[in-house]
Parts: structure tokens; sequence; C-alpha cells
């Protein structure tokens, strides 16, 4: 498990790993339910500025736990599951380092490639079974990536991708507003004229939160389109000690059930951001000042960052669902229904359950299909609004 004590000075990429961890966990689990080999990809290896031996604070160490927990689960379920993991380190002196994780992993099938990712593409695909199931971790240090150039990776079916979108670094690019760069990594989206629309003359400028969303929507696109996902989502990783973004970790996927674990994984990250955010101003507070002062529990103070945000949220997803519920007696299927949610806004599906649930007491909603002793909504429900 990740431990906050290996991240001090970069505590984001606690966060990171904290929705990393739980991610992997929960889908490699429901993956191998269906699928007898699972296969775990990740472009830019490291290890980089690992503070365990056993490199349990990289992507891959988190990544080969995960499989091993996975496949021992199974096994004592008395199901063969086969995982394999594909490290790709271009850097030759992290090379050294991950060359030694196969030997640490007798029961994966580990590879390492000392390879630019974009190069190695076609071999990791060959690498992979057609039958297999394969996550995608791409995590540059940068952000000078040709996306197109991964589609035939991103584009195969049986697949999920986490995408770390550098967020700070192509908001800088993109206000020179020359850097051709970007347009190989976002080719969709049309964010050079909605930015040029939102700063006509160079007196006026784009809000942060404008910039933000026409950027982050554009790759949202981009990703959309060349992978084919259904449900493309973001989460902000903001930076220790200000309110700005650092990075976006995007995931994709085709499935509303990853949709939903992924939603689970996102909050408990959030909140552990709050926390470590939390922390981190406390203790420059009082380095800053010179001064030991006393504070509530960091663990009470953390969470009111998100809790609030976590509020509204819901209350918007009650008032989608008003609006894409149709009246009585046309209707949607609830699986259609929750699965929209959770796309547009950051809840869980046990909030929706809840809030569905609670709309039928207060007869907002009517679900024809709800037999006796259901606490929630199941997915084949009808759900119509009363008239």
């Amino acid at each position: 498990m990740v431990s906050l004590e290996d991240y001090a000075g970069r505590e984001q990429s606690y966060v990171k790993h904290v929705f990393l961890e739980r991610y992997l966990e929960a889908l490699v689990i429901k993956t191998a339910s269906t699928y007898n080999h699972i296969v775990y990809v990740d472009g830019f290896a490291g290890p980089w500025q690992s503070a365990n031996e056993q490199f349990e604070d990289t992507s891959f160490g988190i990544a080969l736990n995960a499989l091993r927990r996975a496949k021992q689960t199974w096994q004592g379920s008395g199901r063969t599951v086969q995982m394999t993991a594909l490290l790709v380190e271009r850097d030759a002196k992290a090379f050294v380092q991950l060359a030694k994780i196969p030997a640490r992993y007798p029961d994966i099938a580990v590879m390492t490639y000392p390879k630019d990712f974009m190069s190695v593409v076609p071999a990791l695909l060959k690498e992979i079974p057609r039958d297999a199931f394969a996550f995608f971790l791409i995590d540059p240090k940068g952000w000078r990536i040709p996306l197109a150039q991964l589609q035939p990776l991103l584009g195969r079916d049986k697949s999920e991708v986490i995408f770390n979108f550098m967020f700070d670094f192509v908001n800088r690019a993109a206000s020179m507003k020359a850097a051709v760069g970007l347009d190989e990594l976002i080719p969709y989206g049309d964010w050079r004229r909605r930015l040029a629309e939102a700063e006509p003359i160079a007196s006026v400028t784009a809000t942060p939160e404008e910039r933000k969303e026409i950027l982050v929507d554009a790759f949202t696109e981009s990703l959309r389109v060349l992978g084919g996902y259904a449900y493309v989502v973001p989460t902000e990783i903001l930076r220790p000690l200000t309110d700005r973004t650092l990075y976006c970790l995007f995931y994709a996927t085709r499935h509303d059930t990853g949709l939903s674990v992924f939603r689970d994984c996102q909050i408990a990250a959030l909140k552990a951001q709050s926390t470590t955010r939390a922390a981190g101003k406390v203790k420059y507070k009082a380095s800053s000042s010179g001064q030991s002062e006393l504070f509530e529990s960091l663990h009470e103070m953390g969470p009111d960052e998100i809790e609030g945000r976590l509020e509204d949220e819901k209350r918007k997803a009650e008032a989608a669902i008003r609006h894409l519920v149709p009246k009585s007696p046309a209707s949607i299927v609830y699986r259609k229904l929750w699965s929209t949610i959770l796309l547009h806004h950051m809840v869980r599906k046990t909030d929706v359950n809840t809030i569905c649930a609670d709309m039928r007491k207060k007869e907002e909603l009517l679900f024809p299909d709800w037999e006796a002793m259901r606490r929630v909504p199941q997915d084949n429900y009808r759900v119509q609004r009363a008239e």
C-alpha cells in the first residue's frame, strides 16, 4: 500500500498513486473474472525519485503488486489468470533499475524495453494477446506526445487507459499560441479557435477556468475520437500549496462498470489530496512564521476542501436526473441514466442510487419495474418522471 511517508516533497505523486492503486486493485479483480489474461503497459515507467527499495511508490510497483494480489485472489477461488507487465523506459540510468524488476516478480511475466515509448508501440501490440484485457498507463515527464501515433494502442478493443495530461505545461505552451507540438497532443476539439474567441485581442485574456475548460475539453475529445471510448473523464491534481492545477489524470473506458469504479477511486484520491494539502499548508505556515501553532486535527481539516464540492456535485446530479428522465409514459433505462450522470458529474453510482430512491419516495420518479424488498434501483429498471 502507498504510504505518504515515501512522498515528502512530491505529495502530488502520492495523490496520483492513491488513485492508481485503488483503480488497479478494483479493475484487475473485476476484469480477471472475465478474462484469463491481463496485461499492464507502462509507457514511461522510470523509476523516478523512489524512496522505497521495493519501488512501492512507483507506478509500475503499484501495478505489479495489484496484479499479484488479483492473481492470488483468483487462485484461491480455483481460477488461473495470467498476468503480464510491459514496462518501457528510454532513460538509460532509470532503466538499469527497471531491468531488475522481472526477477522480483516470478509469478508475473514482466518484459522491459529500453526504448522510446512511441517507437515501441507496434512491438507492444504484438505482445498483447487478442483475448487479453489491457490497462495502459501513459504518464510522460513532458507533454510532447503525438497522440495520433498512439491510435493503434488507444483504439485496441478490450482495453482502458490512464493518461497524465500535463496541464500546467500545456497551458503555458498554449498561451504562446505557436506551440506546434500542442496540435499533435490535442488534434481534436478545436482548442485554438476557442481560445482565440475567448481572447480576441491582446488586452483581453480568458480566465484560468475558461482556459482550463477549453484545453481539457479538447483533450477529452481527442482521446474519445482516437480511442473510440464511450467515457473519458479527468481528475485534477493540484499543486500542494496553491489552488492551481498541476496536471489532469484522464481515464478512458468503453464500459460503464469501469466508469463506476473510476468515480469511487477518484473521490478517494481527491479526499487524500485534500488532507495532504491541508497538512502541507500547515507546515508551510509554521515554517514561514517561525512559530509553533495549535491547529485542529488535520484529519478534520483536510476533507473540508472536497466535501463541499462533493455535496454540490450531488445537487447538480439530482437536477440532471430531473432533466434526463422523461415524463411518463416514456422512460429511460436506469443503467443508461446512472452512467450518463457519472460521466458528467463527480458522484458515485451509490450516490445516484440513493438520490433516485429518495426521489421515488417523494413520488418525483416512477419505477414501474421496482421489485419488493429492493432498496435501490436495478440496472434494468425503467425510470419515468411523474406527471
